[in-house]
């Protein structure tokens, strides 16, 4: 391992703590919004932000994962459970799209907000849900 390692591990660790939390928040902020009643044209513009705070952090994450098996001279290419976790930030990436699609299309055409609302609040939970997944190989390292 590099002297690179231990720093970049850090900067894993924040981007994956602060950076991914806004995805929670998308999900909390959907839920509560939905539950209150509170129409869509009113919370849907500060998802967008939070959003592509997420967009910048998963990005992030994955370009410290790549830099984390290079300080590592490769020693983790080979295990699936970090195959494993590439897939599942590629599908977050995937659901993270969704999520940015139904808040435009939701301000753009001012559709049922109780839909959008609930739409964006299953997604954000899916995303979250996919995470801790990714934290669990990353810890566990099952295989």
């Amino acid at each position: 391992m590099t002297n690179f390692h231990t720093p970049v591990l850090v900067v894993h660790a924040l981007v994956a703590v602060m950076g991914l939390g806004s995805i929670t928040s998308v999900a909390i902020v959907a839920a509560t919004a939905r539950r209150a009643g509170r129409g869509s044209a009113e919370v849907l513009p500060s998802l967008g932000p939070l959003l592509r705070y997420a967009a910048i952090s998963l990005a992030a994450v994955l370009t410290t994962g790549v830099l984390l098996d290079v300080t590592a001279n490769g020693a983790f290419r080979a295990a699936w459970w970090l195959r494993g976790s590439v897939l599942l930030i590629v599908a977050t990436g995937l659901l993270h799209a969704q999520a940015r699609r139904a808040v435009r299309l939701g301000l753009a055409e001012q559709a049922d907000s109780d839909l959008v609302l609930r739409r964006v609040e299953w997604i954000g939970y899916g995303m979250c849900a996919l995470i801790g997944v990714i934290v669990v190989l990353m810890v566990v390292k099952p295989y």
